[in-house]
């Protein structure tokens, strides 16, 4: 009898749980004045908080003819002229109240615009009042163009080189004091009759152009993510004399770039460019990594965490849903959560949660197959953070579309809060405020009741602070009850521009 009792209750907790769903995402869809056969899309956040959408419109065509086609990559035949023309090189504000773009301005236009799906045109925000744009050409050069009024105007395009090297598949970072870092696929060796592709790297406003990777796949992007110690980490695919074309990346701190390492082995052999380059997404010293491999004749989209700056990952999970195209993105949320875009083979575009102690959510359709452009590559950014309580994650999608939605952009709700509530049953996991922030380890100096800080003499938080002693700002109640020479495990958060010390756990006798 008591077996059968028992059987009843496991039974019915099982259902209670079947009927149990997790909170939905949300989708909504918004609508932007481009050009059908627009592409190239990608997203931008400025310093003050506002997001900027670029995209590049194919020329219209001339009466009586058929549309200019738009180039597949474009950009990888040098010396070869753009499909159509002259394209325009555009960019919209995201007006967050009314949840629509702004009316689109132009930055460039001309031949020297070119569409590709492979090689689209960035746009970056310093922390000084300028904006860059930075695009392939389309002949194997590229061009820059600064704007110091919000975009209103902008500068004649500049090129980047003056001695004519190829080169293709930027990347631009903000740093932390509001330079901006570049990364990009040079055929300067190749140009002389050398095999390999390289990766250089240099600081807008200096000519100082610092070799990163000597060996490096033909034609996939890059990505940067930038620390709050000034630092950047550079993922990209390489190459070897054997044809292998795996991830890595390099760490930039110090005003020096890392030897480069292999982010994963996952040992892809394959004498051809897949044209597929990993993301990148930082929160303070912890990284997100997303990248698409096929190894073993076994297509799939792959996805890792670092802890510290890149100086290790986890073990890689697999994201897609069975025959992916790649072609990813990625975010990481301030709990640790992470968000990876892909495309497969069908066109679909997809997204997934990973969650803070690196599981999988099941994936979300963004965009069903066929309602999409098999050219697109989707791109992702962070409009607003998930910062405690019930109010969402916000996180804007830009990719190319098809028929009356040339260029497609998504606002996704995603309600973290009550996930982390869902996934949280047992009660044993963090709670939303200890997933807050980056974990510390040091010994009290000294209380300051007067300005409300303790001193802490602290080991090195990756991609945060270097080791040494600094002031944080706490509670009244962690100030009383400080031990000067205690040591402890707390967490850090910049608030408001200060550094805050919070959870505080002594640890041993003083």
């Amino acid at each position: 009898m008591r077996r059968a009792v028992v059987l009843a209750v496991l039974l019915a907790a099982t259902a209670n749980a079947a009927e149990k769903t997790p909170p939905r995402i949300a989708i909504e869809e918004m609508a932007v004045a481009a050009a059908r056969g627009s592409l190239g899309a990608s997203l931008a956040t400025t310093p003050d908080g506002e997001l900027w959408l670029s995209w590049v419109e194919p020329a219209p065509p001339v009466p009586g003819t058929a549309p200019a086609p738009a180039a597949a990559d474009s950009t990888h035949h040098h010396g070869a002229a753009p499909a159509g023309g002259p394209h325009t090189l555009r960019f919209a504000k995201f007006d967050a109240p009314a949840k629509r773009w702004s009316p689109p301005r132009t930055i460039a236009t001309g031949h020297g615009v070119p569409t590709s799906s492979a090689d689209f045109p960035q746009l970056v925000s310093d922390g000084r009042g300028r904006a860059f744009a930075l695009w392939h050409d389309g002949r194997g050069g590229a061009a820059l163009s600064e704007s110091a009024d919000g975009g209103a105007t902008w500068s004649t395009p500049a090129p980047w080189t003056r001695n004519g090297n190829p080169v293709e598949k930027f990347s631009l970072v903000r740093l932390a004091d509001g330079r901006v870092l570049a990364a990009w696929l040079d055929g300067r060796v190749r140009s002389g009759g050398g095999k390999a592709q390289q990766l250089f790297a240099r600081v807008l406003g200096t000519d100082s152009d610092m070799l990163v990777d000597p060996s490096v796949c033909d034609c996939c992007q890059t990505t940067l993510a930038a620390f709050p110690d000034g630092g950047a980490l550079l993922a990209y695919r390489g190459r070897t004399d054997q044809e292998v074309r795996d991830i890595r990346i390099s760490r930039w701190h110090g005003g020096k770039w890392d030897e480069p390492r292999t982010l994963n082995n996952d040992d892809w052999r394959i004498a051809a460019c897949p044209i597929n380059g990993p993301r990148l997404a930082s929160d303070g010293g912890r990284i997100a990594a997303a990248w698409f491999t096929a190894a073993d004749n076994d297509p799939r989209v792959l996805a890792s965490f670092s802890p510290d700056a890149g100086g290790r990952f986890l073990i890689p999970l697999r994201i897609d849903r069975g025959k992916p195209a790649g072609r990813v993105d990625t975010l990481i949320l301030h709990d640790g959560a992470m968000l990876v875009t892909w495309v497969e083979n069908d066109g679909s575009v997809w997204l997934r949660r990973v969650t803070p102690d690196f599981s999988v959510n099941e994936p979300v359709a963004l965009a069903a197959a066929g309602s999409t452009s098999t050219k697109t590559v989707p791109r992702l950014a962070l409009w607003r953070d998930y910062r405690g309580g019930k109010m969402p994650a916000q996180v804007i999608a830009a990719f190319a579309g098809e028929g009356s939605a040339p260029l497609r952009t998504l606002l996704i709700s995603i309600p973290e809060g009550e996930l982390l509530e869902f996934e949280n049953e047992c009660g044993c996991s963090p709670t939303p405020e200890q997933l807050q922030g980056f974990p510390l380890r040091g010994t009290i100096g000294s209380a300051q009741p007067g300005t409300g800080t303790l001193r802490v003499q602290h080991a090195e938080l990756p991609g945060v602070f270097a080791a040494g002693t600094r002031d944080f700002k706490t509670a009244p109640e962690v100030l009383t009850a400080a031990q000067p020479g205690r040591a402890i495990l707390g967490r850090v958060e910049l608030r408001e521009g200060a550094w805050w010390l919070f959870d505080v756990r002594l640890l041993g006798p003083p």
